[in-house]
């Protein structure tokens, strides 16, 4: 079921009052949401290519995010103004950035957190000039992809998950090669999570990926595994169907599951019918996860899903018949795009 973002919980005035507080904590709360304040102002969610020139504010957003990066005593502060700067469109991030924050070596926690955020921002900024014509945009986009790749072979962790997953979002399919190569070399547990899961945002992953990933399902870290098994579903790929049978028995992973094996449908190996048949009649089970478990079963075993989805569908909470109406829709889209694979 879809839901619209929540509010934010400061305003674009007050987060622009408030950068100027003496207390830490009253400036991290208005630094955390100056530039999604202000993208909100202009009627976005997805970063904005020189953003300071959209709206009267705009500038004074602009010198609050510099002044943050440059001159604030807070680490944290620091790095949440790289990434309102990337919220912004802002190129003049790319030389702002310190360049203690990738010294050799250096461990501190703080310094640590600022480089998690110069890949968020680096992303950030890479998808506000991507769509955009012209030199400056194409040179920033440039610098920032290629500042994403290099951090793929970074000493640090943190700031290898985060290009990961940014590179991911920036250059889709022609990141592939390098996140597979980086994949290979990995050996930080948290890290090859983060790397097979933004393979697995490829749709579908290659062949060879999912040559590369079919291992992964029985990483000894479960979050890798079931990430493997996640992205090989993209692919319609059933050798992550065990790995799925196995997240069925734990609450946080269970959805995603369920939604993984309702999209392998007749390719899902032998086994989860009898867990899926527990979950979908149990009355124990939270209601959107009975919607969920009947979405999974009408692809295993359609005269059973769809006599559930026929009950749910006069269930007294709205948001259960709202899910039950979603879950006809992706049915109705499975079921045509297997007619055209046919």
């Amino acid at each position: 079921m879809t839901r619209g973002p929540a509010p934010l919980p400061i305003t674009l005035d007050a987060a622009l009052r408030d950068v100027n507080l003496a207390d830490v904590k009253d400036r991290t709360l208005a630094y955390t949401h100056l530039g999604s304040a202000y993208l909100e102002a202009l009627g976005s969610k997805d970063p904005v290519w020189q953003a300071r020139d959209r709206e009267p504010r705009g500038e004074a957003v602009f010198a609050a995010l510099q002044r943050g990066l440059r001159d604030d005593p807070a680490p944290v502060i620091r790095a949440l103004s790289a990434v309102g700067l990337g919220q912004i469109g802002a190129p003049e991030l790319l030389a702002a950035i310190p360049d203690e924050w990738f010294t050799p070596g250096e461990r501190d926690p703080g310094v640590a957190y600022g480089r998690e955020c110069a890949a968020i921002a680096w992303t950030l900024l890479a998808q506000a000039a991507k769509p955009v014509p012209g030199d400056m945009s194409q040179s920033t986009l440039d610098t920032a992809r290629a500042n994403l790749r290099r951090g793929l072979a970074s000493e640090f962790p943190e700031l290898r998950f985060q290009c990961a997953v940014g590179l991911a979002e920036v250059d889709g399919r022609a990141a592939e090669t390098a996140l597979a190569d980086a994949l290979a070399r990995e050996q930080e547990p948290g890290v090859r999570g983060a790397l097979v899961t933004a393979l697995g945002e490829l749709d579908p992953p290659s062949p060879a990926t999912c040559d590369a990933l079919a291992p992964l399902c029985d990483d000894p870290h479960p979050p890798t595994a079931f990430a493997a098994a996640l992205a090989l579903t993209v692919a319609r790929d059933p050798r992550g169907g065990p790995t799925l049978i196995r997240a069925l028995a734990r609450a946080e992973d269970r959805g995603r599951a369920l939604e993984a094996l309702a999209a392998l449908g007749p390719r899902a190996p032998d086994g989860p019918l009898p867990a899926v048949r527990r979950l979908a009649g149990s009355l124990f089970t939270p209601g959107l996860t009975r919607v969920r478990a009947a979405y999974a079963l009408a692809r295993l075993d359609p005269r059973a899903g769809e006599a559930l989805l026929a009950r749910l569908e006069h269930s007294w909470r709205p948001a259960v018949r709202e899910a039950v109406g979603e879950v006809r829709e992706a049915l109705a889209v499975l079921a045509a795009r297997e007619a055209v694979a046919l």
